[in-house]
């Protein structure tokens, strides 16, 4: 599986999460920048082009950003893995990717 590591240690705000993840697993320009659209990036597929599964997203440096950072990572990791369920119940399939952070 693949890793993704992710340094938060200068983000402020959500948005710069977001940024991060973007860039990370190759969204597309016209990629959404909320919570549904992360989950759609990362369990739905946009195909175009976006790294596929399976991968884990490592987010360390967490604990040095604001709270609203804190609270908004792990809102999108419970929400990826609600979609994963979400999808293997709809689908009959794991996408096997996930946020970690600390």
């Amino acid at each position: 599986m693949r890793i993704v590591e992710l340094d938060a240690t200068d983000w402020k705000t959500p948005v710069d999460f977001v940024r991060a993840i973007q860039r990370a697993l190759d969204a597309p320009e016209w990629c959404g920048s909320n919570v549904d659209a992360i989950n759609e990036l990362m369990i739905w597929g946009l195909r175009a082009g976006e790294l596929p599964p399976p991968y884990v997203v490592k987010i360390f440096g967490v604990s040095a950003t604001p709270q609203e950072v804190q609270d908004y990572i792990a809102l999108q990791a419970r929400c990826v893995q609600q979609a994963r369920e979400e999808k293997m119940g709809r689908d009959g399939y794991d996408t096997e990717v996930r946020i970690e952070f600390a």
